[in-house]
């Protein structure tokens, strides 16, 4: 894939002020760790991760999209009439139906002649969404259009504490469950538009996806559970983030001296470290979240980018990639020249 017309005008997010750490969910769980002998601190120094986040309890998915849809309308100066489509990639939503999306284009106030969609593929579902969007302003379907995210894993949390204590103890529960507690709220939301329209010219050039879903159940999950393999996942994960990466730099014609800054979809600090080494990229180009966020799921990649451009750590002229990987196992690899 490989893009002539496609600029990025911006990104929004919104990180919920709810702090959650991982120390207290070890404490939730504490009648198990004393039956199992599973010392303390057991998550976290697994996970490398301290805090998540959680929504009020009266905000929907559908306000966490619609938010941060408002913050890049107000920071690109888009006029919200201008959006053609909408694009939901939420894992997490308001209904079975009708689409999330809708509820966000309602809530945004965007034009009847704005279609608008949901697209759910685990945690690289912003990454297609962007894909589809690109296509459409590529082929002059449209030159102006909107992807957004928001996750809340509280329920599916929540469950998984009063599930595991009223269960008898067992370690292959606590194990599969563990992902559960790697979770975290947040939302995003980005602007892609036809270059010839853009007050950026940030472009994205293009990107490849690669996928073995030979191994797409080693992380299922329902509104009130996950379970996942974990070592498996990882094994098998970084196989295909790995050929994913060769095949970028073959479309793009990229070596990995060529990356200044690389935002990636982000479980736990192991994962990213192991990722980083297979890839052969510096944990100086790359900028973690997922110490004070968690894993947010669709949103992690997207929104570890808008964080670093607010911090300064994307410059103009910048090659960047935005690497994300979901269950299944997929992922998409895609290339910015900012």
């Amino acid at each position: 894939m490989q893009y002539s017309n496609v600029c990025i005008e911006g990104l929004g997010y919104v990180i919920p002020e709810r702090v959650v750490t991982t120390a207290w969910f070890e404490e939730q769980l504490q009648p198990v760790y004393r039956v199992l002998g599973t010392p303390e601190g057991y998550i976290e120094r697994l996970t490398g991760i301290k805090e998540h986040r959680w929504w009020a309890d009266d905000v929907r998915v559908s306000d966490g999209s619609a938010w941060a849809g408002e913050k890049v309308l107000a920071s690109t100066g888009v006029d919200r009439g201008e959006i053609q489509c909408l694009i939901n990639t939420s894992v997490c939503r308001d209904y079975i139906e009708p689409a999330t999306a809708s509820i966000v284009h309602n809530k945004l106030g965007l034009s009847q002649a704005a279609m608008s969609f949901d697209i759910v593929n685990a945690c690289l579902g912003f990454l297609n969404g962007m894909l589809i969007v690109a296509n459409m302003i590529e082929l002059g379907q449209i030159d102006t259009g909107m992807v957004v995210a928001a996750e809340d894993p509280r329920e599916g949390q929540l469950w998984t504490i009063d599930h595991m204590l009223s269960s008898p103890p067992d370690r292959a529960t606590l194990r599969d469950n563990l992902a559960s507690f790697t979770l975290g709220s947040a939302s995003v939301a980005m602007i892609l538009r036809h270059r010839s329209r853009s007050q950026t010219g940030k472009r994205l050039l293009g990107g490849v996806s690669y996928s073995n879903t030979a191994n797409c159940e080693l992380c299922v999950a329902q509104r009130t559970w996950m379970r996942t393999k974990s070592s498996a996942l990882l094994e098998e994960g970084t196989k295909v983030v790995a050929e994913a990466w060769q095949r970028f730099r073959s479309a793009l014609g990229w070596t990995n001296d060529m990356v200044d800054r690389l935002f990636t979809h982000q479980v736990s600090e192991p994962q990213r470290q192991v990722a980083l080494k297979a890839l052969e990229l510096s944990t100086e180009i790359d900028y973690p979240t997922l110490q004070y966020l968690g894993n947010t799921a669709s949103v992690a990649a997207p929104i570890s980018m808008a964080i670093g451009l607010d911090n300064g750590f994307v410059h103009d002229g910048d090659r960047v990639v935005l690497f994300g990987v979901g269950s299944g196992i997929n992922s998409i690899v895609l290339g910015i020249q900012w």
